[in-house]
């Protein structure tokens, strides 16, 4: 099938994590990339039409995807829009600005002259279009138009406050869900979670189709676990309440692991010193990862630089409050 090009919308809600996870899911569902151009708050790739389902339905921190269209200055808009060709059907124009971008450009001006220029090639209809004209204002005027949405809401829906089982200290699941994609995890592939908590990483996991392994120190945490992956409908392969070095044995090896551990709250990591517990978590998960596989965790220390049979991919950094800053951390596996 023919490629073409796309663009991403990205969030905009962390500085990296939007435009990693948006080449990441490329990757794991196209098996490459073929990065057009990016800049403030958009993605352009290029890949099959048949791979756009797949990435739209598994990605999180993105609000729109669809094909892309073109690019001009504020200047040359009036001949850009002479030339840009749409697909038939009745349309609308949307336009954002991200950020502060071409502060000095009027937004409502430029709706005006896309509009006017859509409506000498089609039917305008602002309730109800065929088709959605979209540009974003960052470093230049993109144009695309939107094929896949973003369901944020749903995210919204399996927050930690909302799940059988609950737990305060979670990831939000827009983040374990990126924290998923950025280990490139494909359907059908196995993940585990030997932190699982209440549940959150492998609910995002098994959502967008990986079969999934859980393990904690806590039997309380397990069964709470499971009852929080059977809420939302996924189902779990094998959960087992051991400790970190034990995974190996217990469950063989996997294509990734991909876990959250604890801050150091005495509760989950029965008085070992965090330090020497995430040393313990990024030797085990060494040993359980296929050759080739990933591991991807969340830290409040920056990332070990490629610890034995590990390679670091990439690491993203995110304050939450004025203690905590999480470190997102990609490893792959060597052989």
């Amino acid at each position: 099938m023919t490629e073409i090009a796309f663009l991403f919308e990205l969030s905009g809600e962390h500085p990296t994590l939007p435009r990693a996870e948006a080449i990441s899911c490329v990757e794991a569902e196209c098996g490459t990339r073929d990065i057009l151009a990016e800049g403030p708050g958009y993605l352009i790739c290029r890949f099959s039409r048949d791979r756009l389902d797949g990435i739209g339905e598994r990605i999180a921190l993105t609000h729109r995807i669809g094909p892309y269209l073109g690019s001009c200055t504020p200047d040359g808009l009036k001949d850009f829009l002479s030339s840009i060709s749409i697909p038939e059907g009745s349309a609308a124009v949307r336009v954002r600005r991200f950020g502060h971008h071409l502060s000095s450009v009027n937004t409502s001006d430029v709706v005006g002259k896309v509009g006017g220029a859509l409506a000498k090639k089609t039917e305008v209809n602002l309730e109800d279009p065929d088709i959605e004209v979209r540009v974003i204002m960052s470093d230049a005027l993109h144009f695309f138009i939107s094929d896949r949405i973003v369901d944020r809401r749903a995210f919204e829906r399996r927050k930690v406050a909302l799940r059988p089982f609950f737990s305060p200290i979670s990831l939000h699941p827009r983040y374990a869900r990126a924290l998923v994609n950025l280990a490139r995890v494909r359907e059908g592939e196995s993940v585990l979670d030997p932190f699982c908590g209440t549940g959150g990483i492998l609910i995002e996991a098994g959502l967008i189709g990986a079969r999934v392994f859980g393990s904690d120190i806590s039997e309380e945490m397990i069964e709470g676990c499971k009852e929080n992956i059977r809420h939302f409908g996924v189902r779990w392969e094998e959960m087992r309440a051991i400790d970190i070095g034990e995974i190996a044995k217990s469950f063989g090896l996997v294509d990734a692991v991909v876990t959250d551990p604890p801050y150091g709250r005495s509760a989950t990591t029965r008085r070992e010193q965090p330090r020497r517990l995430y040393e313990r978590a990024i030797t085990a998960a060494a040993q359980v990862i296929r050759a080739g596989g990933s591991l991807g965790a969340v830290f409040p220390t920056p990332c070990a630089e490629s610890p034995p049979l590990l390679e670091l991919r990439e690491t993203h950094s995110q304050r939450v409050h004025r203690s905590l800053t999480r470190h997102y951390c990609l490893f792959t596996r060597t052989p």
